[in-house]
């Protein structure tokens, strides 16, 4: 009666810590039947090995003294650790599980049974350690997207490593031969277990005049945001198509512009959206105006691309008196797109994209048409000659 007894209780144990009993439950009664002093059982479940010491207590019962998990790390190598009797088997193998993910070393110690007090407090650091390495990662990520490469990795590593509250990084780009210096702010959260990239100052350097510089904020959400070269490509004025996110965070396209004439309480130009029922498609303003970046399917999809990113690109015109090259950069105010000559100078619209302009026939039809031109010449001076 005893020996059941004891059965039961032990059973009970060890089906409480979440080790499954189903296949050593005869060990454990012939054990606790022989009276063992101490007698090691061991088991496989699809994650490790499990080795119970079992044998009996000063009472003469037999009881779980301490158990081991052998967690594989290659087929000939395993991660062992003992435990005592409080600490879950899920508790242990996450344990484990993390210092593999980490590859911290097995401890000299390993076959000292750790009480759950240590189990937790050492989960709870390598679980920081984790979620600070996800944290980091996300970050640089995200602004590899926005486009500020990697420069900024090892100073974003070492304030978050000295649990900063709140810094700032910087760093300079140069396009169109005009230098940007772009202040980037970072912030811990409430309980500083991650930290945020929330926005980024953008500058316009003015080379003679600093009065005449271009300043601006943009705010960035959940890693997106404006890239650093839409900031410019705005802040100059132009335009920039984007997928954008609503409150219930369903995507839509909108094309977006800074509004000079409202301006908040910092003095950062507002961002006017233009939606997609606002009617403006630019595939059909430029089409049918004589643009030779339109006839072919590459290059019209890099022309494309490049006005929505919010550039001023070149075009070249077909016309009676040969090819010429422009600039020109999307306006979906006014549903057009402006017009720039080769030392971007804003022309008008009207002296060059008139929407009743010929089409200009494709390539193939003007080597067709080259190759023509002689014999309808020859065929006019006949005709005349009779």
């Amino acid at each position: 009666m005893e020996d059941e007894q004891n059965f039961d209780e032990l059973i009970g144990e060890l089906d409480s810590l979440g080790i499954n009993t189903r296949d050593i439950s005869g060990t454990i009664w012939q054990a606790i039947q022989q009276e063992v002093s101490l007698k090691a059982i061991s088991y496989h479940d699809e994650q490790a090995r499990i080795v119970l010491d079992i044998g009996l207590d000063d009472s003469y019962r037999t009881s779980l003294f301490d158990y081991a998990v052998y967690y594989p790390i290659t087929p000939e190598r395993s991660h062992v650790q003992a435990f005592d009797t409080d600490v879950p088997l899920s508790d242990a193998k996450k344990l484990l599980q993390l210092r593999i993910k980490k590859n911290i070393d097995e401890p000299i110690g390993a076959y000292e049974p750790m009480s759950q007090r240590e189990v937790i407090q050492e989960l709870n650091t390598l679980n920081q350690n984790v979620m600070n390495t996800q944290n980091a990662e996300f970050l640089k990520k995200s602004l590899l997207n926005l486009g500020f490469g990697e420069k900024l990795n090892t100073e974003l590593d070492k304030e978050m490593a000295a649990k900063t509250p709140e810094f700032k990084l910087g760093l300079q780009h140069e396009f169109n031969q005009k230098t940007v210096d772009y202040t980037l702010h970072f912030k811990a959260g409430d309980n500083q277990d991650m930290y945020f990239f929330n926005k980024y100052d953008a500058t316009i350097n003015h080379k003679d005049d600093s009065a005449k510089n271009i300043d601006q904020t943009f705010f960035i959400n959940k890693g997106s945001g404006i890239t650093a070269k839409e900031a410019f490509n705005l802040m100059e004025g132009r335009a920039v198509h984007k997928q954008l996110y609503n409150l219930e965070g369903q995507k839509y396209q909108a094309w977006l512009t800074l509004d000079d004439k409202n301006l908040t309480e910092n003095g950062n130009k507002k961002i006017k959206h233009y939606h997609e029922n606002y009617g403006y498609d630019l595939e059909k303003v430029i089409a049918g105006k004589g643009i030779r970046e339109l006839e072919d399917p590459k290059t019209k999809e890099e022309l494309l691309y490049s006005l929505k990113k919010g550039n001023a690109q070149q075009i070249t015109i077909g016309g009676d008196d040969g090819d010429k090259k422009y600039f020109i950069a999307a306006n979906p105010q006014y549903k057009t797109v402006d017009l720039f000559d080769h030392q971007m100078k804003k022309i008008k619209r009207e002296e060059l994209l008139q929407t009743d302009q010929k089409p200009v026939r494709n390539l193939k039809q003007r080597e067709q048409q080259k190759e023509d031109a002689p014999a309808k010449k020859q065929s006019r001076k006949a005709k005349v000659h009779v």
